[in-house]
């Protein structure tokens, strides 16, 4: 079944412009290593200023391949990871496309 990932972010006040530019050098990487196109949403009406990364795939077990090799990734230092205290929050996702 195909499902949807999301991961929503709420920077702290004042660095909006910077938590943009961190989601676009995160998507783009994200493509670059794995060939995901990623969207970049901003959330309008509701908590203003919350980003969201949306991507879309084909089954529950790609998204735990992606995630693994994703984490490791990160921990290597190949993927872009936010600067200290650029989000007070961030909330992940999976949703079932119907």
């Amino acid at each position: 079944m195909a499902v949807v990932f999301t991961r929503i972010a709420t920077p702290v006040p004042g660095r909006l412009a910077e938590a943009a530019e961190f989601m676009k050098k995160r998507a783009a990487a994200l493509k670059k290593a794995y060939g995901i196109d990623v969207q970049i949403n901003a959330r309008f009406g509701g908590p203003v200023g919350q980003v969201a990364l949306v991507s879309y795939h084909d089954n529950l077990g790609q998204i735990e391949d992606l995630r693994r090799k994703i984490m490791a990734d990160v921990a290597a230092g190949k993927i872009p990871t936010p600067a200290d205290g650029l989000f007070s929050h961030a909330e992940d996702a999976v949703w079932l496309r119907m």
